[in-house]
């Protein structure tokens, strides 16, 4: 069996959630298939070593153009991809971000979350649009949808009226297991680690930061936030110049595993203010360091922390505040919950539904 990938996230050195559950997912699922051939479509040419897929029934290609904005989207999905399908006589085509091909080619997906259906506004127009109009039509054509947590499977489900049996979860993992260990540290911090998008509610962490600082001044302790920014974000740049206490608080820019690592250990507690997650993988890579995690009551985020860290609401300033406080002095409590639920995520049993549906 012939089985084509779009592989187009899988950028050495800058992956972010789709493109880490692509690795992953791959890992687990080509050596379980010797006997078939997996052919992952590029959308530019790079050094493909590093990704570590050193598999013989493994092939390359790259599709052109590069797809990197809406109208090059649908240029590679509706008549690049499908081209390529047919040349390689391809007889499924899996796209873990969502987006369907063009084709008659019996089709799997991959949607993480509908963000973009429920609030457009998070992202530029033009994705909003592509990703309303594509995504949907393709959990409609395709065979199989899988997605990342049960919220979501429920949410996809009841948006686009999809059937139970159709959606499967499997779930994320960290991209490599983390582990605990001291990090030696000249300040005391609190971390925060994702896109610098309007989702990712980092207005709200910064404003209870400044409050918290504010109540607590014999406590002199950072805020270090990891992530770059996708595009402009003006009201996240008001709330920074309106801070008292912005001199505290540490912009690392994107981290590779290893300072992501040392990040985590080094924190008193792991913030994901988000909106809106369709898993959350840091969640878990902070837990698997024992670091305790101050989380949105929201969405999948509630799933994947469960009751082994702390839920504020998600929107209110003054909760996560007073939550800042109470991690800090109860962190050994939480953080022995987080080294318990962060077990329980592994990408073997996340490959394992994918890997049942092809086995038929």
């Amino acid at each position: 069996m012939k089985i084509a990938v779009n592989a187009r996230w899988l950028l050495p050195g800058k992956l972010e959630g789709t493109g880490v559950y692509t690795l992953r997912m791959l890992k687990q699922i080509i050596p379980a298939f010797p006997k078939y051939d997996f052919h992952l479509l590029l959308d530019r040419q790079f050094d493909t070593d590093p990704l570590g897929l050193d598999f013989p029934n493994l092939y390359y290609h790259v599709v052109l153009p590069p797809a990197r904005h809406p109208w090059l989207w649908a240029m590679w999905n509706n008549w690049a991809v499908p081209q390529m399908l047919k040349r390689l006589n391809i007889e499924l085509y899996w796209s873990p971000d969502g987006l369907p091909a063009k084709t008659r080619i019996t089709q799997w997906l991959t949607i993480h979350d509908l963000n973009f259906e429920h609030h457009p506004q998070w992202v530029p127009a033009p994705v909003a649009k592509y990703y309303r109009k594509n995504v949907k039509r393709g959990a409609k054509l395709a065979e199989k949808v899988f997605t990342v947590s049960h919220w979501s499977k429920d949410d996809i489900k009841a948006t686009y009226g999809l059937p139970e049996e159709k959606i499967s979860v499997t779930y994320n993992a960290p991209q490599r297991k983390f582990t605990p260990g001291t990090e030696s540290n000249e300040e005391t911090y609190f971390c925060a680690v994702g896109a610098l998008t309007p989702r990712k509610n980092l207005k709200t962490l910064l404003l209870a930061f400044d409050k918290w600082c504010s109540e607590n001044t014999k406590d002199f302790v950072n805020l270090r936030i990891a992530g770059a920014p996708h595009f402009s974000d003006p009201e996240l740049k008001s709330v920074v110049d309106g801070l008292k206490h912005r001199d505290r608080i540490k912009w690392m820019g994107r981290l590779n595993d290893s300072e992501l690592e040392k990040l985590y250990r080094g924190a008193i507690a792991y913030c994901m203010p988000s909106a809106m997650e369709g898993f959350g993988i840091p969640l878990v890579e902070a837990m698997q360091c024992g670091t305790p995690v101050i989380a949105s009551d929201n969405s999948a985020i509630t799933e994947v922390v469960a009751d082994k860290g702390l839920l504020v609401p998600t929107y209110n300033v003054d909760a996560w505040a007073t939550a800042l406080g109470r991690i800090q002095q109860e962190r050994t409590y939480w953080s022995a919950l987080a080294l318990e639920r962060g077990a329980d995520f592994d990408w073997a049993t996340s490959a394992q539904p994918w890997i049942d549906a092809l086995k038929g």
